[in-house]
């Protein structure tokens, strides 16, 4: 009886364990986030281009070749994953969850920068001899400049 209590404690246990652990074959969480927030930015820049629904596939089929390239992956296993978070909707919610979360930054960051057109005019940046950047002034460049024409002269 102990016995039997015992196997079925042990395989329901074994049931409702959560198994994290993607297999190889699967891309990882982290680097699907990356691909997928790719895919999305590059069906928005093709939606925006407001082509003819043929035209669009075919320059969104070069852009998903360009970014399985740029992530070293290839389309197969892409679709692979997909269908392996697919059937693991706990997963998928957290990739969906961290795309969502970096597209909002992103559309933070170009509203910030819509605002703040004094961002485009930064100052130059130079290096000194440890390799730390130093924000050059405009005024400091002239005067650096003005001091080498005297030198000459």
């Amino acid at each position: 009886m102990k016995t039997k209590i015992f196997v079925i404690c042990y395989l329901f246990l074994i049931g409702c364990s959560s198994d994290k652990e993607v297999p190889n074959d699967i891309i990882k969480q982290d680097k699907m986030v990356a691909v997928m927030l790719d895919m999305y930015l590059a069906e928005g820049k093709v939606n925006n281009m407001r082509l003819s629904r043929d035209s669009s596939l075919a320059i969104f089929d070069v852009y998903e070749d360009m970014l399985y390239k740029k992530h070293g992956v290839i389309d197969s296993v892409y679709e692979r994953s997909m269908s392996y978070y697919y059937d693991h909707p706990d997963m998928l919610e957290t990739i969906y969850e961290s795309v969502l979360d970096s597209l909002n930054l992103k559309q933070e960051r170009l509203k910030e920068k819509a605002e703040d057109p004094e961002d485009d005019k930064a100052e130059p940046k130079k290096e000194d001899e440890q390799g730390k950047t130093l924000e050059v002034k405009k005024d400091d460049a002239k005067v650096e400049g003005d001091k080498k024409d005297n030198k000459k002269e």
